[in-house]
């Protein structure tokens, strides 16, 4: 009995462990807390698994996010900041207050005409990844290698690529370079469907995330230490929505060079930030996860972009010379592909994050170890990168890093993180046609 009640006592602590763990990442890193703003963490890994004997890297396919940017619109800024002047102007902050509103007033200037762009941080990211890929696989990129990259539309992503590529030029000025943007590839770059976009905004789905995210009172203690008035805190501020915009600017600093000067993440407490992250991360889950709520099926809406890599894939082996496809877009995209893989991703603090994860119980996300923050930081990234002993070699191997760390797949492993690309195509092509078929 005492060993059957001692077992019961470890099983809990081990579950209250693992439910702190991801907290405890957020408290140590307050950073973590911004979910998809999250400046790019450079990876945990610093060396890799060898490859299986006589297998050489030769094909690199990607799909990343932009870098750092400026939150998307002027009223990002100027509302938040327009709310408390207004406060100020008839007296009604505290001097924390006071304090605040010179500091919004410096982020708006220094965002004003820049709305969704590339910062600074942004284009190093994405130089420094480049940089990284050409170190760690040389190979791929030996000369007379062929390099195609493509991104969106979007000017902040179409920079990122060519950040990329030029740092890229100058480590290897004998590769040839093909790079573009246009309107052509977005089907698969920054596709959607309709019907799964449908499932996202039905009434019972958005139900579910409000209930979820009134649970957590994020903005009564923030009002009490801005303003000196609750009276009028009631009746004109929308406490929710201002203290929102505020997280959001918080998070946004990091990926700009205003970080080095100063900091909105004092105005929250520990577990302020753990909720405003808890809230954020099931949004993330029911848009692009496997959530039963929108229907269990949302990562299929990037079933084109996926088609995309099996096919370039399976032309770019049969060719003799090595070479790589990079693709640019959005964490819109990257966050789906991830759950659709089905990835497996075990960080350095031994948490196993399973993105293919399927829970209505939007409460043990974290517990579960799904964490938008491991997959689509600002410059996140999915790499699937190829082996073979030679150019006639049939045996063609894959591994997979996202944000350049090794992970695992539902499959069968061939050698550590190497699966055989015979496995990897037979396996995801599958599950796409019985999807497909599904809803014919």
């Amino acid at each position: 009995m005492r060993k059957i009640l001692l077992c019961a006592i470890l099983t809990v602590m081990a579950v209250g462990i693992e439910a702190q763990s991801i907290r405890e990442e957020i408290r140590d890193n307050i950073r973590c807390s911004a979910g998809n703003y999250l400046a790019y963490p450079e990876p945990a890994q610093l060396k890799l698994t060898p490859a299986p004997e006589g297998k050489h890297p030769f094909y690199i396919s990607h799909y990343g996010r932009h870098g750092s940017r400026y939150l998307i619109g002027a009223n990002d800024y100027e509302a938040p900041y327009a709310v408390m002047a207004e406060a100020d102007s008839l007296g009604k902050l505290t001097p924390l207050g006071k304090d605040v509103v010179q500091r919004l007033d410096i982020i708006r200037k220094d965002a004003h005409g820049r709305y969704g762009e590339l910062t600074r941080l942004g284009a190093l990211q994405h130089q420094q990844i480049m940089r990284r890929m050409v170190d760690r696989f040389p190979e791929v990129f030996a000369e007379g290698a062929d390099v195609d990259a493509r991104s969106t539309t979007s000017l902040r992503v179409f920079l990122s690529m060519e950040n990329a590529m030029m740092q890229l030029s100058r480590m290897c000025p004998k590769v040839f370079i093909h790079h573009n943007a246009t309107q052509r590839d977005m089907y698969y770059l920054c596709g959607s469907d309709p019907r799964l976009e449908a499932l996202k905004q039905d009434s019972a789905t958005q139900a579910l995330l409000t209930t979820f995210s009134q649970r957590y009172d994020t903005s009564s203690r923030l009002m009490q230490s801005l303003f000196n008035d609750t009276a009028y805190v009631r009746q004109h501020i929308d406490a929710d929505k201002f203290s929102n915009s505020l997280y959001e600017l918080a998070n946004s600093l990091q990926n700009t060079d205003l970080s080095l000067r100063m900091t909105l993440y004092d105005l929250f407490t520990d577990d302020e930030l753990y909720d405003y992250w808890r809230k954020g991360n099931a949004w993330w889950y029911v848009n692009y996860g496997f959530c039963p709520a929108s229907g269990g099926s949302q990562p299929y809406c990037q079933r084109t972009l996926l088609r995309k890599i099996i096919n370039d894939a399976d032309v770019s082996i049969q060719l003799k010379q090595p070479g790589a496809q990079l693709r640019y877009g959005h964490d819109t995209m990257l966050l789906p592909l991830v759950c659709l893989l089905e990835i497996i991703a075990a960080p350095h603090s031994q948490r196993e994050n399973r993105f293919g994860l399927a829970t209505a119980d939007l409460e043990s996300l974290d517990r579960k170890g799904w964490a938008n923050y491991k997959v689509i930081p600002m410059a996140g990234n999915l790499q699937l990168v190829f082996y073979r002993s030679s150019p006639d070699d049939t045996d063609v191997v894959v591994k997979v890093l996202l944000n350049e760390n090794e992970v695992q797949l539902p499959l069968k492993n061939h050698h550590g993180p190497y699966y055989l690309w015979r496995d990897f195509r037979e396996y995801y092509l599958k599950k796409l046609d019985a999807y497909e078929e599904s809803e014919k």
